[in-house]
């Protein structure tokens, strides 16, 4: 997008930035949501924990995107009502869901703290990781890296590399393997 047609969309009114929106037009997609950002954030903030704020607004306009582009949006003009429709479904389902993990907690005894003290019996030293992820290849290193980093596709990965997306999945199969099987041996700093 061009410096003038953002100036011109910061410019239009509410009502005409959602109609181009409605017809598919992605710079007034995500200026409308920049518009309704800080509306959804101090939704969340009335009702969620600091840490969960920016997840709630990220999914609620992501859901108000996908409304717009579906056209279950009838009334361009009251948008921000759609949008905090949208937010006050999403907080009613969140209130469900806790209320059902509540009560599946208090009949089978398994909280979230046993979940972290779980988590904490898994954890593997940063150095650790390093060391196994440093023995791999470099063109493996680069799976992994292009496939949980960047979040790539096997497609693009596949092209970055000059090789098919069959051995991609190889190789990073292959890869993950080598890195689970080092994780499990103890560290030996006796070689190193």
């Amino acid at each position: 997008m061009n410096a003038k047609s953002a100036a011109s969309l910061t410019q239009s009114t509410p009502e005409d930035v959602v109609l181009r929106a409605l017809t598919g037009d992605g710079a007034a997609e995500r200026e409308v949501c920049r518009r309704l950002l800080p509306a959804v954030r101090a939704f969340a903030r009335r009702r969620l924990r600091a840490a969960s704020v920016d997840d709630f607004a990220h999914d609620a306009l992501v859901s108000l995107i996908e409304a717009m582009r579906a056209g279950r949006v009838a009334e361009p003009a009251r948008i921000a009502g759609f949008a905090l429709g949208i937010c006050h479904n999403m907080a009613r389902e969140r209130a469900r869901t806790g209320e059902r993990r509540r009560t599946l907690d208090a009949r089978y005894g398994v909280t979230e703290a046993d979940f972290a003290a779980w988590d904490a019996d898994f954890s593997v030293p940063r150095e650790h990781l390093e060391d196994c992820y440093s023995q791999l290849t470099e063109r493996a290193r680069g799976v992994i890296r292009s496939t949980f980093c960047d979040d790539e596709s096997d497609d693009a990965i596949a092209r970055t590399l000059s090789i098919t997306e069959a051995n991609v999945r190889v190789i990073r199969h292959r890869s993950l393997a080598a890195l689970r099987a080092c994780l499990e041996k103890p560290i030996s700093w006796v070689g190193a």
